[in-house]
């Protein structure tokens, strides 16, 4: 069982997202690394950086401190220079004790023709790759 997500790259089970964690501070919960969505209004988008986040609920006094399942959370926002569009994808998830993460997404899109939507992206299943 892991206490922190594994580093790597997972990947949803239709291959249309991405998400590689480069790293997963126990700290803070933070994860670092790069969120990438292969279909968009706008092509391709890809987040590196600050990319999500993780908590869990077991705890020492349980005997078993900091294990899977916990919570998470991932994704990212592009606005490009002249702000043509602004969009946004958030994921919310459980990571499991056999390191896979179950998540459910949505995203938000907003451009300058006034075009406004938000979708959900479904519920995945991400593998380690």
């Amino acid at each position: 069982m892991s206490n922190v997500p594994v580093i790597g790259t997972y990947v949803s089970e239709d291959n249309n997202f991405t998400l590689k964690i480069s790293s997963a501070d126990p700290s803070n919960g933070a994860i670092r690394g790069t969120y990438v969505a292969n279909y968009s209004p706008v092509g391709q988008i890809n987040v590196e950086g600050a990319i999500g986040g993780y908590a869990w609920v077991f705890n020492k006094g349980q005997g078993k401190d900091g294990v899977a399942p916990f919570t998470a959370s991932f994704g990212g926002s592009v606005r490009p220079d002249g702000r043509p569009y602004c969009i946004n994808d958030a994921w919310s998830a459980v990571y499991l004790p056999d390191n896979t993460i179950l998540a459910e997404g949505s995203r938000s899109f907003v451009n300058q023709d006034g075009v406004a939507e938000v979708r959900s992206l479904g519920t995945r299943r991400f593998t380690i790759r």
